[in-house]
């Protein structure tokens, strides 16, 4: 003879899977936020990079002993602001044949602030950099 069981779950069964199933796709789903908040940075800090590379290249042919500060606004409302320091002195740089080429070298600290109207403004930027004056 043949017993048939129940067919079906019963309720605590039931109860039980959909607890589980709750459980993990909680911990699915806040996993998702935490990636989406790590993109977010991710993506925050790739723009503060940006800025600061435009701002070395907007800079490169800066003289800090002719402007040791000043400013630049770029389009997309962005500020440069710099400021320089002089590192010891000025030093009369030598030519050849004659021994002398007519300008000065100076070796400066200069210090780029980058001010954002949207977003958050990356740290300061801090490089050594040659004065010249001829």
């Amino acid at each position: 003879m043949i017993r048939r069981g129940r067919e079906g779950f019963s309720l605590i069964e039931a109860l039980v899977a959909l607890a589980i199933a709750a459980m993990t796709l909680t911990a699915i789903f806040e996993l998702q936020i935490q990636m989406a908040r790590g993109q977010r940075r991710a993506a925050e800090a790739l723009d503060q990079v940006a800025a600061q590379e435009n701002a070395l290249a907007m800079l490169s042919s800066l003289n800090p002993m002719e402007q040791p500060s000043g400013d630049i606004r770029i389009p997309n409302g962005d500020t440069i602001r710099w400021t320089s320091v002089a590192q010891g002195q000025p030093v009369r740089a030598a030519a050849f044949p004659t021994g002398d080429a007519g300008y000065e070298v100076q070796r400066f600290t200069v210090t780029v602030q980058i001010e954002r109207p949207s977003g958050r403004s990356p740290g300061p930027l801090v490089f050594d950099r040659v004065g010249w004056r001829g």
